[in-house]
């Protein structure tokens, strides 16, 4: 089955005062593409995912992220909503992952940097 990747072509990743843009990665698990993006606000690290909401309800998000190994879940304080890109339904998966005093989540794939 074939799923949409999302399209962040149009997104202006230069960072601000408030966010701070990391890194980002892109792959495919069980051929669902996916977009990881790393960013800072306010000393909190947060991954994005997006992921292809077609054939995906919400209960079956976390199982997707772990089976794949892009995040290692330590606290489920995941916040999940459905956005749209290009006609198309997408979850957008925010995960925290640390602060100056404490890991949430860790991230398992390498990140690139954001072209600017």
């Amino acid at each position: 089955m074939e799923y949409p990747k999302i399209n962040r072509e149009g997104v202006d990743f230069t960072s601000d005062t408030e966010v701070c843009n990391i890194g980002y990665n892109e792959g495919v698990y069980n051929d669902r593409p996916y977009r990881v993006e790393v960013w800072s606000s306010y000393d909190i690290d947060v991954a994005t995912v997006f992921i292809s909401a077609k054939d995906l309800d919400e209960n079956s998000i976390r199982k997707y992220l772990i089976d794949s190994s892009l995040v290692n879940i330590i606290e489920d304080n995941i916040q999940i909503q459905k956005i749209e890109s290009d006609e198309n339904e997408f979850y957008s998966i925010n995960i925290p992952l640390k602060d100056r005093n404490k890991v949430y989540n860790e991230i398992n794939v390498e990140l690139k940097s954001f072209d600017f």
